[in-house]
């Protein structure tokens, strides 16, 4: 890790600290971004072991999909990923590395950054159980729900558990319903196969999530707004660097920490091409 911050540190050497155009600087992190998610050159991850050591590094990572930050999934591909990853030649080993690091006892996760599960390590959960358990923002969050999905959370909180198969709407509403929760961080859910030989999803509150209950009292310790930085600079810390206009999408929490982060000097914003980009100092 001290490496990896030291090739950072050495990209960033010689950027002015106002917002100065420098396409050659920002080109240079690009690069090193590709070379340290092991995916140009490719190094692909080939075992559980490496991809425990991998989330542990970078700190918060996704476990699929296409951001600036580091996807498991296409450090298992060592390549960027086209569509879907299973609709890639690398899927069975993909599958099988996702779910052994998914089992772990090691590793959190939560849908966390654009709503999609993200793997997290140890450091950074009560940050997240702080927001995820915060009353106002829970408020809030609440009373913009869809009839549905407010339904749901109603019935949830109520019983302490819902099955989703046995819930009164249709298996592809019901679903919509229960991502929406789950990506505000208001319930969480655990995959359940049934009797009959196919899966459905049991809903708890999120008070009883892994996350929760292991670092429900490190999160009192911490206020909200601190919560959110450290959430922010540990993902982009983890992208190298990345669009500004991404990195406020990223959170549920939205973008107000942003602005204060560059403010303190805690983030560098740089300017290239028209484009704004975030990285840390």
């Amino acid at each position: 890790m001290e490496l990896r911050w030291t090739e950072i540190a050495s990209a960033l050497t010689g950027l002015a600290m106002t917002d100065q155009p420098n396409r050659g600087r920002v080109k240079q992190l690009l690069a090193l971004r590709l070379r340290l998610h092991r995916l140009k050159p490719s190094r692909p991850i080939r075992d559980a072991r490496v991809a425990l050591a991998f989330i542990k590094d970078w700190r918060i990572v996704l476990s699929t999909g296409h951001s600036s930050l580091p996807s498991l999934a296409e450090a298992i591909a060592g390549r960027q990923l086209r569509g879907s990853w299973m609709a890639n030649p690398e899927v069975f080993g993909i599958y099988k590395i996702l779910g052994t690091v998914s089992r772990s006892a090691a590793v959190l996760s939560a849908p966390l950054v654009l709503g999609k599960e993200t793997f997290l390590d140890a450091s950074l959960a009560p940050a997240v159980a702080r927001i995820a358990g915060d009353a106002t923002r829970r408020s809030a969050c609440s009373a913009s729900l869809p009839p549905l999905a407010k339904r749901l959370l109603t019935d949830v909180e109520a019983r302490g558990e819902v099955r989703m198969d046995r819930w009164s709407a249709s298996t592809q509403r019901g679903r919509k319903a229960r991502l929406v929760l789950e990506r505000l961080l208001l319930v969480t859910s655990r995959g359940l196969h049934t009797e009959s030989g196919y899966h459905t999803a049991v809903v708890t509150p999120w008070r009883k999530s892994r996350i929760a209950m292991r670092f429900g009292k490190a999160a009192h310790r911490l206020g909200f707004e601190e919560a959110q930085g450290q959430l922010v600079l540990a993902a982009v810390g983890s992208a190298v660097i990345a669009p500004e206009r991404e990195v406020r999408r990223w959170f549920v929490f939205g973008a107000k920490p942003i602005e204060e982060l560059v403010n303190e000097g805690k983030l560098r914003r740089l300017s290239a091409g028209g484009v704004s980009w975030l990285a840390l100092p």
